[in-house]
């Protein structure tokens, strides 16, 4: 196997162990014996337990920051129903790629140290992302005038924890589509003309 190929096979063992165990519970011995390689493999490719949950949040941050975020960012639709779409996407991962959620979760929690260091660079690249597309629901006129885009875009990446939280607590994909279609048509939406809004 070629050494890149290699890297990301333990890399993906790694996240499920992560996912099963917890990101800081997950030993280097887990991991081999989940990959079928010898621990000094595992050590070759991230020579710390340090590294080898850096390696997993970064590959989380990766998936949910390119696969998810920017890949579903349509700038030719409404901006919140990019953001619902968005959201959706998120939910729909929660059974294809559970492991990353899983380990999201936990990793969005851990206030202490490095990987709470590490998050908040994850939290601010998807703030910005989901800044820009708020911004330009302003300027298509779909979203509320006098928002604050900032808190707007906090109450969004939110809301990501919400959508798990019911996903893995039984709530069907229609409940949560229901859900977070009604907050954000009651938090973000432009009224119609001649409907005022509640301050």
């Amino acid at each position: 196997m070629r050494p890149a190929d290699r890297r990301q096979q333990i890399l993906r063992c790694a996240l499920a162990e992560a996912a099963r165990l917890g990101l800081e519970r997950a030993r280097p011995s887990d991991v081999a014996r989940a990959a079928g390689v010898a621990v000094s493999t595992v050590f070759h490719y991230f020579p710390t337990r340090e590294e080898l949950a850096l390696g997993i949040v970064e590959e989380v941050d990766r998936f949910l920051l390119e696969d998810l975020l920017a890949a579903t960012e349509d700038p030719t639709r409404p901006a919140p129903q990019v953001i619902e779409a968005i959201l959706m996407v998120f939910r729909d991962a929660i059974d294809t790629h559970e492991d990353y959620v899983r380990v999201w979760l936990e990793w969005s929690v851990s206030v202490r140290g490095g990987l709470w260091r590490r998050y908040l660079v994850f939290y601010r690249a998807a703030l910005d992302g989901i800044g820009a597309i708020l911004a330009r629901g302003v300027a298509q006129g779909a979203i509320r005038p006098g928002t604050d885009l900032k808190v707007a875009a906090r109450v969004v990446v939110s809301l990501a924890h919400m959508v798990a939280q019911m996903s893995f607590s039984g709530a069907t994909a229609d409940d949560v589509a229901a859900t977070v279609h009604s907050l954000m048509k009651a938090y973000l939406e432009h009224a119609p003309p001649g409907v005022t809004s509640p301050e």
